[in-house]
């Protein structure tokens, strides 16, 4: 059954495997998000679909505390969603949101086009869109432009990291013809999970033995790329864990332990930033006997799940300016 699925799959379009894959993430996400609606305060306000772009339209959410005063100085969590670049939603993990916009953040969830329909470099400079009107709009939004975070899950913690490179790192910019238009020092810190940092190394370590899974892999790059999947060189060259510098802001990361990403993606990634001398703090399980399978970080039952919720805050806490950071 699986094989002539597999055999049916290679005879469409990545736009048409795209859609397949899409709708298996996003029933998966769909239950995420029901999940974490549970763990929600009541408490926080969301103002919905801030448009920041026109040409596409495209918006962001925001999540702020109703009963704290002065969030114009509190940091702000700036989240890229997953999805494998072509599904999810900046609604998915909005009980999550809302609990970390109870610790005293603002949180705002970012919308982006999906591939194959925008295919690199379009995202990333969607999310500059939107990081430059945050920017911008600051004193109406209440927020401080010099307090950002960049979060982001799975294909999200692809874009973070990449955006964070092309932010602290000149000579890959000018390379790729991206040019961030917010300055370094806004950035304060990453938020990675369970993502993916090095393309080619994501193509060639697709789990043979899953062959659903390898499928999967090749086709979200395929649709990512503009089908140049076969494309080594450029793969390499796209992937943030070839463009680290001693530059590079401070990196929370973090995978779980029945996600194959850990070892291929995570793992890499933390040695790469250990070598740069980048502060960097970890939330990995090798040794628990939970079943903390890719996104675990959004399941909140599980005690796990919940430590690396509280490291993330205390990372942000730890990691903003001292004015900031004393703020509970």
């Amino acid at each position: 059954m699986l094989l002539c699925f597999i055999l049916l799959s290679a005879c469409q379009t990545t736009q048409q495997n795209s859609r397949i894959i899409a709708g298996a993430f996003n029933l998966t996400t769909g239950l995420q998000q029901k999940i974490m609606d549970r763990y929600a305060p009541k408490n926080i306000q969301v103002q919905h679909d801030i448009v920041y772009a026109t040409q596409p339209n495209l918006s962001f959410d925001l999540y702020q505390d109703s009963q704290l005063q002065d969030l114009a100085a509190r940091p702000t969590i700036v989240w890229i969603h997953g999805g494998g670049w072509i599904a999810g939603s900046k609604a998915h993990a909005r009980g999550y949101f809302k609990l970390l916009a109870a610790q005293g953040f603002n949180v705002i969830a970012v919308q982006y086009q999906f591939a194959p329909h925008a295919t690199y470099p379009t995202q990333l400079q969607q999310i500059d869109q939107a990081l430059n009107y945050i920017t911008q709009h600051a004193e109406k939004y209440q927020l401080n432009p010099q307090q950002l975070y960049l979060a982001g899950d799975s294909a999200g913690a692809n874009l973070a990291s990449h955006y964070a490179a092309l932010l602290s790192n000149p000579v890959f910019a000018q390379q790729s013809n991206l040019q961030p238009t917010i300055q370094h020092k806004q950035l304060k810190g990453l938020i990675l999970h369970c993502g993916i940092y090095d393309l080619k190394a994501f193509v060639e370590t697709a789990p043979d033995e899953m062959n659903i899974v390898e499928w999967g892999v090749y086709n979200l790059v395929q649709a990512y790329t503009g089908d140049r999947k076969q494309d080594s060189e450029f793969l390499k060259n796209i992937s943030p864990i070839q463009h680290l510098t001693a530059n590079y802001p401070a990196v929370f990361i973090s995978g779980g332990n029945k996600d194959f990403l850990t070892e291929t993606q995570s793992m890499p990634m933390l040695h790469a930033l250990q070598q740069q001398q980048i502060p960097v703090t970890t939330a990995f399980y090798p040794d628990t006997k939970a079943w903390l399978i890719h996104e675990y970080q959004f399941f909140m039952h599980q005690k796990e799940s919940q430590q690396t919720f509280a490291k993330t805050v205390e990372f942000i806490r730890s990691t903003a300016d001292p004015n900031v950071s004393r703020i509970q």
